[in-house]
């Protein structure tokens, strides 16, 4: 029974730890302890902005737009777009925008095997010395390149992620898609790992490495790319920081079961990056290993520590009355997750209960998205999330 006690309140620590103790606890090491970095606003070199679409007919346009239209010199930027065998008006897209802007690259493949396949083609063309990874889907503001790219003049520096803002879409939002708040939190901790140069994933939309540190991914299994660059720039011993000053937004989509799906989709990949950057699990930088255990390890394994906790709580409902107290404060956490569920059927707006039910929906994402990693019947090319 006392080992059933000890791997209970175990859970609860761990839970505790990878949600609220390790984000407070990167917070106060950036109030004692934070790195300095030099930065440069006149530095302009050459740079390769990097877009991997597919079906995007509906968003690219804007971007490309978007990008061309930024404060940084039009001679020193480069935009190139692979079009993963898109079947929608993508390819028509390209063309036309190809033939009024010179520093527009594109490259149409002819057959759909995703995106690290079409990230790893497209920087063979990058003439620049810094690449800057963007969604087919995200706006950045005018000066988002520049305050990107200052901090390179300084040699500790290997990557740059911006900040990314999610904005939720006025037409058939459903309630219960909290992922904004769920974002804001994350971008929260993000920005104080990047202090500490130890930023454990960049925002996919809004992300930049050195050229010559670029290491392609790996074509045997699927992995989430700004995960692998950014590990795999830590690897190499360089920093990976945060800067709010560069600044992108992106809508995010309407359905909670869109969320859902890429949740599910993404959880393979995390482990598959996971096995592709295991040096850094008990790195000699252990402040790279606190990180990547408490804001992602532990995390993704959070569902069976939830499932483990339930259980272990009906075994143990009769041994004290602390357990009795705990077992009904779940089941009263369960009741809210219904609450919310009811809720966002009718979409009414009680943030509370959405919260705890959208937190809910993540974690059966993730333990769905584990079992398709265990039988191996995850995708190995990704779908884009429908957006609004």
């Amino acid at each position: 029974m006392n080992i059933l006690i000890i791997i209970f309140y175990l859970c609860i620590l761990l839970i505790l730890h990878t949600y609220i103790f390790y984000p407070l606890s990167i917070k106060l090491l950036t109030i004692f302890y934070h790195k300095n970095y030099k930065e440069e606003n006149d530095f302009k070199p050459q740079i390769s902005i990097l877009i991997s679409a597919y079906n995007e007919e509906k968003t690219l346009e804007k971007t490309i737009f978007n990008l061309i239209e930024s404060d940084y010199p039009s001679d020193k930027l480069e935009i190139i777009v692979g079009s993963d065998n898109s079947i929608d008006g993508t390819n028509e897209i390209l063309k036309k925008m190809g033939e009024k802007y010179q520093n527009l690259k594109y490259v149409l493949f002819d057959k759909r095997r995703g995106k690290k396949f079409v990230i790893n083609d497209i920087v063979k063309l990058a003439r620049g010395e810094i690449l800057v990874f963007s969604d087919s889907n995200t706006i950045y503001k005018k000066d988002a390149l520049k305050n990107l790219i200052k901090y390179y003049t300084d040699p500790r520096v290997g990557g740059v992620c911006g900040r990314l803002k999610l904005i939720e879409s006025t037409d058939n939002f459903e309630t219960g898609n909290q992922e904004k708040k769920y974002w804001d939190y994350e971008s929260w901790i993000k920005n104080n790992e990047g202090k500490l140069g130890i930023l454990i994933g960049a925002n996919g939309g809004i992300y930049s490495i050195k050229r010559n540190l670029f290491i392609p991914m790996p074509e045997s299994e699927p992995v989430v790319d700004d995960l692998y660059l950014s590990l795999k720039i830590l690897e190499m011993g360089k920093d990976f920081i945060y800067t709010t000053e560069a600044e992108a937004v992106e809508t995010i989509s309407p359905k909670v079961k869109s969320e859902f799906d890429r949740k599910v989709r993404i959880m393979p990949r995390n482990l598959e990056t996971l096995k592709h950057t295991k040096s850094l699990i008990f790195s000699s930088r252990l402040l790279i290993s606190y990180a990547l255990w408490s804001h992602k390890i532990i995390r993704w394994f959070s569902p069976i520590l939830f499932l483990l906790l339930f259980g272990l709580n009906m075994i143990l409902f009769q041994s004290a009355g602390i357990f009795k107290i705990l077992f009904y404060s779940q089941l009263l956490v369960y009741f809210c997750v219904l609450i919310g569920f009811v809720l966002n059927r009718m979409n009414l707006k009680i943030v509370p209960f959405l919260m705890i039910y959208y937190f809910f929906i993540t974690n059966v994402a993730l333990i769905v998205g584990l079992q398709k990693y265990l039988l191996k019947t995850h995708k190995s090319i990704w779908e884009p999330t429908p957006r609004a």
